[in-house]
């Protein structure tokens, strides 16, 4: 799997705000390939994931079939119950959702009083271009906000980093400008673009991808870490505790 030069850093991020987290149940939303609950099944944990998109979820159902009951897939989120699991996950999601709000909060429902909470998003309103409209985004976060929008829906002690600095200034930059003739999502409606970029790449980057993975940026894992403070990077990653209701 060749992987974007963000996903790398951000997979990087991720680790780092849940280093320290018991293996237990999660829920993961918006869950794509299921690339990132893989991580989390390697770690130990346990859970289940939905997306949106049914061949999204076949996806996920064929590349778990080995894994037993470590890990299901649903359908609908009401399929999941209220105060289930111990930690929600959800990356790259909610800037596919205009009414973010109400759709945390019922996310939330499913974690436990407690329970712990890691997403992700783009950063910076000014940074929105071609590649955002092209897989459906409607908005880009600010930390402020993102910090709001977790408070309004029931999140504690939360902590938010920007991540990828100094390389996503580079690469938002270079993807923008692949795609700036790229047709190929535009008989999509803004839903079926969030499904489909979740599954694949538009063809420009795929084929930039084939010639230098996003594995070389790994030696930036490390230096991105001295920018988590300041919101010079492309994306944020917050954490929170679920308050009790």
């Amino acid at each position: 799997m060749n992987k974007q030069p963000k996903l790398v850093l951000r997979e990087s991020c991720v680790y780092d705000l849940s280093r320290d987290w018991a293996p237990g149940r999660f829920v993961e939303m918006g869950a794509g390939t299921g690339h990132m609950a893989s991580l989390f099944l390697a770690r130990g944990f346990r859970g289940a994931c939905h997306d949106l998109g049914a061949d999204s979820r076949a996806m996920i159902r064929r590349r778990f079939a080995d894994a037993g009951e470590a890990i299901r897939v649903v359908d609908m989120v009401s399929q999941l119950n209220d105060a289930e699991f111990d930690y929600l996950l959800a990356f790259e999601v909610l800037e596919h959702i205009e009414d973010h709000l109400d759709i945390l909060r019922q996310w939330v429902q499913k974690l436990r009083p407690g329970g712990r909470v890691l997403v992700s998003v783009p950063a910076h309103a000014c940074k929105f271009g071609r590649s955002d409209q092209l897989v459906g985004h409607v908005r880009r976060y600010e930390r402020a906000q993102l910090h709001e929008l977790l408070e309004a829906a029931g999140i504690g002690a939360i902590r938010i980093v920007n991540y990828g600095f100094p390389i996503t200034e580079l690469t938002r930059r270079l993807s923008n400008w692949m795609v700036r003739n790229d047709s190929s999502y535009e008989h999509l409606d803004a839903e079926q673009r969030s499904i489909r970029s979740a599954q694949s790449k538009p063809r420009a980057i795929d084929r930039a991808l084939c010639v230098v993975s996003g594995n070389a940026v790994r030696p930036f894992c490390v230096i991105q870490r001295w920018f988590y403070r300041y919101d010079l990077g492309d994306g944020l990653v917050a954490s929170g505790v679920r308050i009790s209701a």
